[in-house]
């Protein structure tokens, strides 16, 4: 999910630039986790597992770029809940990846509606 911008030039890594695109932010990445929990909760799962990487790559459609996979990271870490687990994996690129129980129980508060 990338948005349009024609003429903006979007340094990428290096030398690299891309012209056009703007970098995704935190709440694209947190409306994909929500989609894919919605999605695994419909079809009875009891968990969905979420690598950062893969995260990272199928909504920004860019390749791995650190500097902007901490907007993927602080997605993760908001959508969770306290039956939810980090997972660290040092051999994996992303190092990043958590397992989501399902149903979920719980909303992050910024999904919370308080009454007034």
């Amino acid at each position: 999910m990338l948005d349009f911008n024609l003429g903006r030039l979007i340094p990428l890594f290096g030398r690299v630039s891309a012209i056009g695109f703007l970098m995704v932010s935190t709440e694209h990445f947190r409306q994909e986790i929500r989609s894919r929990l919605e999605s695994a909760s419909a079809q009875g799962r009891q968990d969905l597992t979420i690598e950062c990487g893969e995260l990272y790559r199928s909504v920004s459609k860019l390749p791995l770029f650190d500097p902007w996979m901490i907007f993927c990271c602080n997605a993760m870490r908001a959508e969770m809940a306290l039956t939810d687990h980090l997972i660290f994996d040092d051999s994996n690129a992303s190092l990043l990846t958590i397992h989501y129980a399902l149903p979920r129980l719980w909303r992050p508060k910024s999904n919370q509606v308080r009454s007034t």
